[in-house]
């Protein structure tokens, strides 16, 4: 049978019905009949028969190798591959385009057989004797995440021996999960997506910290990262009275303008949500605000943070002007103002 002759008988067993609607359909296995049947397998006979004649370069034969297809694929399946693979003759074999792999090995190597050199047993259930190793259990895998890093017990033990904090004093702070969001990272093998948190801690005296933490598993353990984190970088803010902010404020954060201005006492805090929250746990009570242009969450909380770290006190100007803190503060700073 020629290559033309079998493509032709090919083409009749696979052609679709047309039916008068116009539309094409798949023949399914209740439309065929039986002339098509006997056709398929007569197609089917006369490809082994070909396919028995045929010189097959490996250890099994052509017999063989169709018989082990047939397990896995329908007929249709089994006769498109036996096309596909008589196209391919020795010279495009010889001739293909092997890979190249991004680490390649200086000999050749199927690794389909472990090396007594290189690969060490660093796993319980490793066993040499088989090529493929079993599914380990899942009590034997590692976690994603270190259990200590997750442990709020940990985090305070560390803390309290590192930085003198006692762990009755964080217990007592005031946790605020400002900014919760799912972020992506563009690589070239694609999208990573992971959880983002920003977390602010504050015991209302004047003490404040923030952090930012990701994790690509869940959102709480964001979370706790950034209150870790946090927790490591609290510093103090000075307050006039124990209330508002000494002076005039404004930032420039990016995008972000946020101005901020004193205020006397029971004017409370009229101010941004995301200012509000910053000022609660500074301890800030009386304080107005504005922000203008962009509105992004973390631009105005790192702007605010900003600002109120770095204000100017009284005893700075004081000191530059050659004169006693008291005069500044009673003519700039007075409560009543």
């Amino acid at each position: 049978m020629s290559k033309r002759t079998f493509y032709q008988l090919l083409w009749a067993a696979n052609r679709p019905r047309v039916h008068g609607n116009g539309c094409v359909r798949a023949q399914s296995a209740r439309e065929s009949t039986d002339a098509t049947k006997a056709l398929s397998e007569k197609i089917s006979s006369e490809i082994k028969q070909e396919a028995a004649k045929l010189e097959f370069p490996t250890i099994i034969t052509r017999s063989d190798h169709i018989q082990r297809l047939s397990k896995y694929y329908s007929p249709k399946m089994l006769k498109s591959i036996i096309a596909a693979e008589q196209t391919v003759t020795p010279d495009l074999w010889d001739n293909r385009k092997k890979a190249k792999p991004l680490f390649p090995l200086s000999y050749v190597d199927d690794l389909a057989k472990h090396d007594p050199f290189y690969d060490l047993p660093k796993m319980p259930w490793t066993d040499f004797s088989e090529p493929h190793q079993p599914v380990p259990p899942p009590s034997d895998l590692p976690p994603t995440v270190p259990p200590d890093l997750m442990n709020a017990d940990v985090v305070e033990a560390e803390l309290a021996n590192n930085r003198g904090i006692s762990r009755d004093y964080m217990r007592r702070l005031i946790v605020r999960p400002l900014v919760r969001k799912l972020v992506s990272n563009v690589t070239r093998l694609g999208k990573i997506r992971s959880f983002y948190s920003l977390v602010i801690v504050g015991d209302q005296n004047g003490m404040i910290g923030i952090g930012e933490a990701k994790d690509r598993n869940e959102s709480s353990r964001a979370v706790m990262k950034a209150k870790s984190k946090a927790l490591r970088s609290m510093f103090y803010i000075p307050r006039l009275d124990n209330r508002t902010i000494f002076c005039s404020l404004d930032n420039h954060y990016h995008g972000v303008d946020v101005q901020l201005w004193p205020r006397p006492p029971g004017f409370g805090l009229r101010v941004n949500h995301l200012i509000h929250e910053v000022a609660v746990c500074a301890g800030l009570k009386d304080l107005g605000g504005k922000v203008r242009g962009s509105r992004n969450k973390m631009n105005t909380i790192k702007a605010t943070i900003e600002m109120l770290r770095n204000q100017v006190l009284p005893e700075e100007i004081a000191r530059a002007r050659g004169k006693k803190a008291v005069d500044i503060k009673k003519t700039y700073f007075s409560a009543g103002s």
